[in-house]
């Protein structure tokens, strides 16, 4: 047993729901599915951001409106989902329940979930969070997929910076130490999500654990808050608001760099992290440090932190006028890379064949040309990239980073041949890491 979970048996769990507009359906499926949960010490708070005289005469609603585990609180003015749950949570914790789980409007619980949970919170000890994995719920069909095969499943612990690069907790699958709520009782405005701020709240204090296990539905239709952008595109949906708004790099690296900085400025850690996590230089430098620690562990977290200090970048360019205005000369659908390497592809052939047909070029000098040549195209390619606010092309990249590393190797007088493999090792290296990763997948 964990050290400090001796004696810490935490058994009344306060399950906090916050609806608005619910399908009284599948909202009825919902709490039918808390009502025959094998762990029986709960309590239910659903706060509505919506008339609770829409859902009293509902024959499927009924039994839950009287039952006294039920609470229904109908809210005076819409307080949108982040306070909603805020609220909900307020209550609960007045209650003084142990554990506190979130609970969404219109997904289904498995009947061993909240047993499971709490047996897991008992393992793990006070101020922690356990979540589980869920099923896919469509058009009324479980489907084989569980949630976490759409988000990055880590190697080991995650950090509180890996956790605000990628949230991995879904709320309906999380339940934590209610005295989290005691030490945090507000979510802060610059974090979206519920769910996304206890569970660093819990990543700060008592550490974030993953229940390897479904234990609940997590229903996908075209109302979803969120949704999983691969599920809606099959469905034939358009993404939710939420989707859109956080798809572009820029736009995501400035709500990852917002939540860092209220994570520097809330939630308790050393004096130098909180300097890092709140300012823009040292959470660029934290990105940094999460590449360099997860590149041969975990590819996609590594590349999640890769877009999101590029992204940063672009956030940090994009407040500079004449970027903007340069930006505009280039629309969006232009092929940058694909015609940079047309282009460039008959230039270098035409250059390289000038140069062997003067006879006082040498192989040495041919090189330069070529380099040089591979060098400006790498840049021009990745600035007009950056421009248009996406991510550089890596071969491309790559493929400068050689150039100037035999440039310079020249300057120092290293021969044709040591110049020659500086500028394909980058190339050769990358060639070799995606073998690795398409080999593991």
């Amino acid at each position: 047993m964990p050290h400090g979970t001796m004696g810490w048996q935490p058994k009344s769990v306060g399950i906090a729901l916050a609806a608005y507009q619910p399908n009284p359906a599948w909202l009825a499926e919902q709490l039918a599915s808390i009502a025959t949960q094998t762990h029986a010490e709960w309590i239910c708070i659903i706060t509505l951001d919506s008339p609770l005289q829409e859902l009293s005469t509902v024959p499927d609603l009924r039994p839950f409106l009287q039952d006294a585990r039920f609470t229904w609180v109908e809210n005076p003015e819409r307080l949108g989902l982040r306070s909603n749950f805020q609220k909900a949570t307020q209550l609960l914790l007045a209650r003084g329940v142990d554990l506190i789980a979130f609970c969404d409007q219109d997904d289904i619980w498995l009947p061993e979930k909240l047993e499971e949970s709490v047996a897991a919170m008992r393992a793990h000890g006070p101020l922690a969070m356990v979540y589980c994995d869920a099923f896919l719920l469509a058009d009324g069909v479980t489907l084989p997929d569980r949630l976490h095969a759409y988000s990055i499943v880590t190697d080991g612990k995650m950090s509180i910076a890996e956790r605000i690069i990628q949230p991995q907790v879904s709320g309906f699958c999380a339940v934590f130490d209610a005295s989290l709520v005691t030490l945090h009782p507000t979510i802060p405005t610059e974090v979206p999500h519920h769910d996304h701020w206890y569970s660093l709240v819990a990543e700060a204090y008592g550490g974030v654990h993953r229940i390897n296990k479904p234990l609940a539905l997590y229903r996908q239709h075209a109302g979803n808050t969120i949704g999983i952008s691969a599920v809606r595109a099959a469905q034939g949906w358009n993404n939710t608001e939420q989707l859109k708004r956080y798809s572009t790099l820029r736009e995501n690296a400035r709500l990852r760099a917002d939540v860092a900085r209220c994570v520097g400025r809330e939630l308790p850690m050393s004096k130098g992290s909180s300097f890092l996590f709140r300012r823009t230089a040292g959470w660029l430098l934290v990105l940094l440090g999460v590449i360099g620690r997860r590149l041969f562990t975990d590819q996609r977290l590594a590349g999640n932190a890769y877009r999101k200090a590029w992204g940063l970048l672009l956030l940090e360019s994009s407040r500079r006028e004449l970027v903007q205005q340069v930006r505009k000369l280039f629309p969006q659908q232009i092929k940058v890379v694909r015609s940079a390497l047309v282009v460039g592809t008959l230039l270098l052939a035409a250059t390289s064949l000038a140069a062997t047909q003067l006879q006082e070029n040498s192989e040495e000098t041919v090189a330069t040309l070529v380099l040089a040549f591979l060098l400006v195209v790498s840049l021009i390619t990745t600035g007009l990239r950056y421009l248009q606010h996406q991510m550089p092309h890596t071969p491309m990249l790559l493929t400068g980073i050689g150039a100037l590393g035999a440039l310079l190797g020249q300057l120092c007088g290293l021969g044709l041949w040591p110049t020659v493999a500086i500028a394909v090792v980058p190339i050769a290296a990358n060639g070799l890491y995606r073998l690795r990763w398409a080999k593991r997948t």
